[in-house]
């Protein structure tokens, strides 16, 4: 039998703590009953040194660190006025940290796409489009399929052999300093086919 009540583990602990037990002895105890992995033993020693310590309050303490008071509506008031707001902006105009701005964000169920807010599900309208231009393609296929026109062996698809250029003579031209260039745009070996008139 496993509990998800952690306040009936918590008197447990309390009980055994009374009566002057120890924590590990209390871990073994409460996961031979309800099953192993209910509850971990450093929580259990937690909870002792807690007890310990005199606070025999069962109720979980505040977080740690500043309060939030954060407001994820005023956030997703701004998001929805303006969509071209990145985390950064947001983060500055609600002098918070930009780790928050995102986690706030993915928790309303924003997500960052084509430089926009967009909610992350898709809405019956862009179901209904994607269904549909799937369909459009299937049926453009059937009809005049894609891979029946094209070749591997060529680039541009069909499987007409590509005329090999003649050969030419290659003639050395020396050009003008006027013409030099401070670089070399081809290896010292290579020449120009035919002089440049300018």
């Amino acid at each position: 039998m496993r509990t998800d009540n952690h306040i009936h583990l918590r008197h447990i602990m309390l009980w055994n703590f009374e009566k002057g037990m120890f924590a590990a002895a209390t871990f073994r105890e409460i996961n031979q009953f309800f099953g192993e992995g209910t509850i971990g033993q450093n929580t259990v020693k937690n909870w002792f040194r807690r007890f310990k310590s005199g606070d025999i309050s069962l109720e979980d303490k505040e977080e740690r660190g500043r309060p939030s008071d954060f407001d994820d509506q005023a956030l997703l008031a701004a998001v929805e006025e303006d969509e071209s707001l990145t985390t950064r902006i947001l983060a500055k105009q609600f002098d918070v940290d930009h780790s928050t701005i995102v986690r706030r964000l993915k928790k309303l169920g924003k997500i960052w796409k084509l430089a926009g807010w967009v909610p992350h599900e898709l809405s019956d309208q862009n179901k209904a489009n994607r269904v549909r231009i799937f369909s459009d393609l299937l049926q453009r296929n059937e009809e005049t399929p894609f891979l029946n026109n094209w070749s591997p062996g060529t680039s541009h698809g069909s499987s007409s052999k590509i005329p090999k250029e003649r050969r030419s003579a290659l003639i050395p031209v020396k050009l003008p300093k006027e013409f030099r260039r401070p670089y070399t745009l081809r290896r010292p070996c290579d020449t120009l086919r035919r002089p440049t008139v300018f």
